[in-house]
């Protein structure tokens, strides 16, 4: 289950955790894909045109978001929404692990 932090709104940035993991900050390119700001070390599906950045650190994920996103919420905000979701999805495994092993 993808965690959605935060979405500035249409045509505009969403900042979520995905099922792996990952910080992503992403945006739609009409007509053209998806760019993505990930901490995802993998190539994910972009677009001919969209310029995406893999392998980022958190910090640069919020650093990208909060720069080209129309976010009013303070960075320090969405730094602690970003590790609470961390923490979410983590634990979750965690509990998926265990009961696919038996424990």
């Amino acid at each position: 289950m993808t965690l959605l932090i935060e979405d500035a709104g249409d045509d505009d940035y969403t900042l979520l955790v995905t099922d792996d993991g990952e910080l992503e900050a992403r945006k739609r390119i009409p007509f053209d894909g998806v760019r993505r700001y990930t901490t995802a070390t993998r190539a994910l599906p972009t677009g001919r045109r969209t310029t995406s950045q893999f392998a980022l650190d958190v910090d640069n994920v919020l650093d990208q978001y909060t720069q080209r996103s129309a976010t009013q919420t303070p960075r320090e905000t969405l730094a602690e929404d970003v590790a609470r979701a961390l923490r979410e999805v983590h634990q979750r495994a965690e509990a998926a692990e265990e009961v696919q092993h038996g424990e």
